[in-house]
């Protein structure tokens, strides 16, 4: 049987409850809201017929969701040609990722297939790290400006530099869409966790600086100047420009499975606990039974709002 029809007729849902659901290609709310592919609709707002090529990218899409999960997730043979999905046994998911890890990873797919939970989940992520992602790029943005006045254009250039690819990579968080938004958000709060924690010991002297500079004079202007050589590269740019970028770009990544993704973030983050204090808190809201948070109707989220106003 040709690879398309097998998975026509044997494809049944996404949500671990056992669930009935439509034929994958008449599934349009799954299509959008878990694969994350947009359909084209007509005037009256329903989705016109799929062209050959979409559905194919819906395939496509289908797969590479199947491919990821396989670790944690198993088909299971139902009644006639009907596929059911369901996790992994306790035992073996528990020696995969560890008894709390494994919890994380259960709670992450519930999210990643129930489109409510998975902007509700971004919205949480965002509130847990949007002020610190405002100071560092507040911080940025002041040292792009002012360190050329101040008489260093090099490290002014850097800042620029640094703050660029800071906007980029904060504003990429905006094209994710379906399960793969899920992924990439968890990913984007271990990398920024991670970046906090090498830069906190820049931003909050830096902040300090600021205040003494308004009432020091030239005297402590000349401190300061001193203090923001020594550091700003070291403390600050080189962390953002040389390291953090990649680890987004591994994190926020589906390229591999959930079990790769689970190993690197422990690798690159340091350690299953550092991954467990970061996903605990913001996961611990989204248990086993899915809860209806929709967004009012034609409003914006308020990471869409920081995105759609340039991050200003």
């Amino acid at each position: 049987m040709p690879e398309m029809k097998l998975i026509m007729e044997s494809w049944r849902g996404y949500l671990i409850e056992d669930m009935v659901r439509k034929p994958l290609f008449e599934d349009y709310e799954y299509i959008t809201g878990v694969l994350g592919v947009p359909l084209p609709i007509d005037e009256s707002g329903t989705p016109t017929p799929l062209t050959e090529e979409l559905r194919q990218q819906i395939l496509h899409e289908q797969m590479l969701f199947e491919g990821f999960w396989d670790d944690a997730v198993q088909k299971v043979k139902q009644a006639g040609t009907a596929i059911g999905a369901r996790f992994l046994d306790a035992v073996e998911g528990i020696k995969k990722f560890g008894e709390e890890g494994w919890r994380i990873i259960q709670q992450l797919y519930r999210v990643a297939t129930n489109p409510d939970l998975n902007d509700k989940f971004a919205g949480t992520i965002w509130r847990y790290t949007k002020k610190k992602v405002s100071d560092v790029k507040k911080v940025l943005q002041q040292l792009a400006q002012k360190l050329g006045e101040w008489g260093m254009p090099t490290f002014g250039d850097m800042a620029s530099k640094a703050l660029e690819q800071f906007n980029k990579i904060i504003e990429s968080l905006g094209s994710l869409s379906g399960w793969k938004k899920a992924v990439g958000y968890a990913g984007f709060a271990l990398a920024f966790r991670w970046l906090w924690d090498k830069v906190a010991d820049f931003i909050e002297p830096y902040k300090e600086w600021m205040e003494k500079i308004q009432t020091g004079g030239a005297a402590v202007m000349d401190e300061f100047k001193s203090w923001l050589q020594d550091t700003v590269k070291e403390k600050l740019t080189s962390f953002i420009e040389t390291h953090f970028k990649g680890i987004v770009d591994k994190l926020v990544s589906v390229a591999t499975g959930i079990k790769p993704w689970w190993d690197a973030a422990v690798k690159i983050v340091g350690g299953v606990g550092f991954v467990i204090d970061v996903l605990r808190a913001p996961m611990g809201r989204f248990g086993r039974r899915p809860v209806a948070m929709r967004q009012t109707p034609g409003g914006t989220s308020q990471l869409e709002e920081f995105l759609l106003r340039g991050l200003s």
